[in-house]
C-alpha cells in the first residue's frame, strides 16, 4: 500500500491529467463552431482525450523506474502526465511549436521525449 504522501501525489497526477485536458479540449474546439471544422484551429485535426482513465495511467507509471519507458496509445496526454513529463514542453508540441518534446512534428499522438 502507498505511503500517504505518494497517495496525494497520484491525486495529484490524476487532477492535474483531468485539468489539462479539459483545458486543452477547450483550446481543440476553438475556432472550430460554429459549424464543426477539422482542419480549423490552433489544433488541426482529430484530438483524443482519455477522461476518466487517468487512475490507471497514474497507478501504472507510480510502479516505474525513471528510466523505464511507457508507451500509450492515440490518447497519450494522461500517462505523460503521470510518467513527469514537461507539461509545457508537451502542451508545445500538441500545438506544432519547435519547442516541443519532438520540435512540434508529432502532435498530440505521437508524444515522444529522450530520457
Amino acid at each position: 500500500m502507498p505511503h500517504k504522501a505518494e497517495l496525494e501525489e497520484m491525486y495529484g497526477d490524476m487532477v492535474t491529467a483531468r485539468h489539462y485536458e479539459e483545458r486543452l479540449q477547450e483550446e481543440y474546439l476553438e475556432g472550430k463552431q460554429p459549424t464543426f471544422d477539422i482542419s480549423a484551429g490552433q489544433i488541426p485535426g482529430e484530438l483524443h482525450l482519455a477522461a476518466g482513465h487517468e487512475p490507471a495511467a497514474v497507478g501504472v507509471c507510480q510502479h516505474l523506474e525513471d528510466e523505464d519507458t511507457v508507451t500509450s496509445p492515440h490518447r497519450p496526454h494522461h500517462v505523460a502526465i503521470a510518467k513527469g513529463v514537461d507539461l509545457k514542453r508537451m502542451t508545445a508540441e500538441i500545438f506544432g511549436r519547435e519547442t516541443g518534446l519532438s520540435g512540434g512534428k508529432g502532435g498530440h499522438m505521437h508524444l515522444s521525449t529522450p530520457r
